[in-house]
């Protein structure tokens, strides 16, 4: 199962990767960090990188590159000023919006052949093994 599951994620991740990396000019990685920062504005990159299970070294790059395209705002953490709290800004927001909508086209089209209950029990299965994941390593 484990096995299923790690290909069934790379390649859902990389068909969608097609909507963003082909019209958008965006990453995996980018996208990741656009969709945190929608949900969870003013994050530490190593914040970020908790939430997105990904290494400091993906989230510097993918960082840079979103600064590059101006869709950050950076602040200063106030209690280390060494630290860096990064929020989406107008244009970061605008390209997370024209993503999300597309991806979730994407996801409805995927989803198409589920009837509503079995979309039901396909999140709350995923849910479940988040959950038991958590709670078998300690790890959110």
């Amino acid at each position: 199962m484990p096995y299923r599951l790690n290909n069934l994620s790379e390649r859902v991740s990389v068909a969608l990767s097609r909507i963003y990396s082909e019209e958008f000019d965006i990453s995996i990685a980018e996208w990741r960090i656009l969709a945190t920062l929608a949900e969870y504005p003013h994050l530490l990159a190593k914040e970020i990188g908790l939430r997105t299970h990904m290494d400091k070294v993906k989230v510097s790059r993918a960082v840079s590159a979103l600064d590059q395209k101006r869709c950050l705002v950076k602040e200063k953490d106030q209690s280390d000023s060494r630290a860096i709290r990064l929020a989406l800004n107008e244009q970061g927001f605008g390209l997370y919006d024209a993503i999300a909508h597309k991806a979730l086209d994407w996801e409805k089209s995927l989803l198409s052949g589920l009837n509503g209950q079995q979309k039901k029990m396909l999140y709350e299965l995923l849910n479940y093994l988040d959950n038991q994941v958590a709670a078998i390593t300690g790890k959110n």
